[in-house]
């Protein structure tokens, strides 16, 4: 047998050999724990996706505490996922495509068939939000090349780039939870306010795409002697949000908003943004 033919022989052996150990990898058994994360995303999508089933039903804010129950949830599987030691790109990928769905698309869907479906502006409205989604395929997207390539998403490693897509969700729900009560106490019809809605959500979607510095929570630190303070003050505004909601989240929009101006001031200051952040 001459040389070259033994090659041959011993490659194709080494290729069905490396075959048959990647097929031993892959059929073997995955513990439970390992897809919890992946439950927990799912179960926010499933939470997401019904909130467009209680707009259907006009019933406002069944589906706007769907997108603040999947935020809950989006915020926790990470973590969980961190803890259980199951992270992949799997749980990476399915986590974005359910953001997608959960803060990209169902929030201004929702805010769409609260107030633009019968509205002269209604094709303007659409533009807008299809804008919205875009802006956060954009970000989400970005962030995703972030975490494979395992990069840092501002130079300091104390801001995020753009606001979250959670927070957007959000944020571009607070319209609608001002209308829940600013009807009634100053009879103000904020759904007639059309125009002004469409131009929030194209500022919204623009600071999603957009690489101003926001905060993190990651990398917000408390020194020791003012942690105590710290609990007891989140405890209240956990009590106050949970009492009185639409009262509250518009409120933290607000601040979280005003923080925006702060986050770009600190980003091009870098001393003082690290003194800031210190412990």
């Amino acid at each position: 047998m001459q040389p070259d033919e033994q090659r041959l022989k011993k490659t194709s052996k080494r290729k069905i050999l490396t075959a048959k150990s990647k097929k031993k990898k892959t059929t073997k058994p995955v513990p439970f724990a390992k897809m919890i994360p992946s439950l927990v995303t799912l179960t926010g999508l499933v939470i997401g996706l019904s909130s467009v089933r209680f707009a259907l039903d006009s019933a406002w804010q069944n589906a706007v505490y769907c997108i603040i129950a999947a935020t809950i949830l989006d915020g926790l599987d990470g973590g969980i996922a961190r803890k259980l030691k199951a992270t992949s790109h799997f749980g990476l990928e399915l986590d974005s495509l359910c953001d997608l769905v959960n803060f990209g698309f169902a929030p201004v869907l929702i805010t769409y068939l609260w107030s633009f479906q019968q509205h002269e502006y209604k094709v303007i409205s659409w533009a807008a939000i299809m804008l919205f989604v875009v802006c956060m395929s954009v970000r989400l997207a970005r962030f995703n090349i972030s975490a494979i390539n395992k990069e840092k998403e501002d130079k300091n490693n104390k801001f995020l780039l753009g606001i979250p897509a959670p927070a957007g969700a959000l944020l571009v729900l607070v319209p609608m939870m001002l209308d829940f009560k600013l009807t009634a106490l100053w009879e103000f019809d904020v759904r007639s306010q059309a125009f002004f809605i469409n131009l929030y959500i194209i500022f919204i979607g623009l600071l999603l795409a957009s690489r101003l510095p926001t905060i993190s929570k990651k990398n917000f630190y408390i020194k020791p002697e003012y942690l105590s303070l710290a609990i007891i003050g989140v405890t209240i505004i956990i009590i106050i949000t949970i009492i009185y909601p639409w009262y509250a989240l518009p409120a933290i929009a607000l601040i979280y908003m005003l923080s925006i101006p702060v986050t770009t001031y600190l980003a091009n200051k870098p001393e003082q943004a690290n003194n800031s952040f210190k412990k």
